[in-house]
């Protein structure tokens, strides 16, 4: 019998579109033969089945069911392909949990440490792992910032993704409208400490009760760092398997799998790092990857030889165990 899966998107932060992105992506590829698979968007207060049916028909939240012809659909698991709030914070994973629904992504811990980047830093910090360096700023009691980091730096929203509010800083006229920027999507902002090196980023994810490091990608910028338009635009160059030396990236591979391990993490995840001098320095966990076609993590199983459709069966299937 067919297994009843939702795929839940949409949501009110910037990265809507992207989570919009995603879920299509995992809809279209997810197996037919053994799901129904049924898209959920987060609408504000509503939580609609998309359809192609002009007539609406909303989640009941008390148990995450719907009706459609005096037919009730209840769920055998939630696919999350929600990026930022309520997913990456941990809040959706909270009523799943309450309900006793099985997810595929990390559970509220491990998903509201990692959403707080610099409180996951200094975690991480605490077990040998070596981050850049930062300063957390308050929009609550925030006036003027004389940073101890010197220049140049980046500015970012503490708990935020897909690069929004994001600016990289090279004079001091230009940091006070780097913060005010970054503050309208997050009351709490990062400067952080800008490392010149090679950008990668490793993708990890539990196969048969393992957990395996996907191969690297360099990230290669055309503009000053990894911003929106490199991520979604086609502004950068991935190069999957990362072009770096090879015991290097087994390293970085192999640190990755200690981060999930340390996290008691589930699902799967994309942890970024930057190269210089030998050394690496983990920037932060992202426990719910971006999943379009031409997304990192679907790019690096590729690598491995694992198809989309395997790729978010072996997710599905992880989670129903």
């Amino acid at each position: 019998m067919k297994k009843n899966i939702a795929v839940i998107t949409g949501g009110e932060a910037s990265e809507r579109g992207i989570s919009l992105k995603s879920a299509d992506v995992v809809c279209k590829h997810l197996n037919k033969d053994k799901y129904n698979v049924f898209k959920i968007v987060i609408d504000g207060n509503d939580w609609l089945v998309d359809r192609d049916n002009p007539t609406k028909i909303y989640i009941d939240k008390n148990d995450f069911s719907f009706t459609i012809e005096g037919h009730k659909i209840t769920f055998d698991a939630v696919f999350m392909a929600l990026h930022g709030t309520p997913a990456e914070d941990g809040k959706l994973q909270g009523y799943f949990d309450l309900l006793k629904i099985p997810y595929n992504a990390c559970g509220i811990l491990q998903a509201s440490l990692t959403f707080d980047k610099l409180r996951c830093k200094e975690y991480l910090a605490l077990v040998g792992i070596k981050t850049a360096k930062a300063e957390l700023l308050y929009k609550s009691r925030w006036v003027n910032h004389k940073s101890e980091i010197p220049l140049p730096v980046f500015v970012k929203p503490n708990k935020n993704g897909s690069s929004y509010g994001v600016s990289k800083v090279s004079k001091q006229e230009d940091l006070l409208p780097a913060i005010e920027n970054a503050f309208k999507y997050d009351d709490e902002i990062l400067v952080e400490e800008f490392i010149q090196g090679t950008e990668v980023t490793c993708g990890v994810i539990t196969m048969d009760g393992r957990v395996v490091a996907l191969p690297l990608t360099e990230i290669r910028s055309k503009g000053e760092f990894f911003d929106y338009k490199a991520k979604y635009e086609g502004n950068s160059q991935e190069v999957t398997p990362a072009e770096i030396d090879t015991d290097l990236a087994k390293k970085i591979q192999e640190t990755s799998v200690f981060i999930y391990r340390k996290l008691d993490f589930k699902g799967m995840c994309r942890i970024d790092y930057i190269i210089k001098g030998g050394e690496y320095y983990m920037l932060e966990v992202n426990s719910i990857p971006g999943l379009s076609e031409e997304s990192i993590v679907p790019q690096q199983a590729r690598a491995m030889g694992i198809t989309l459709e395997r790729l978010f069966e072996i997710s599905v299937e992880e989670c129903l165990k």
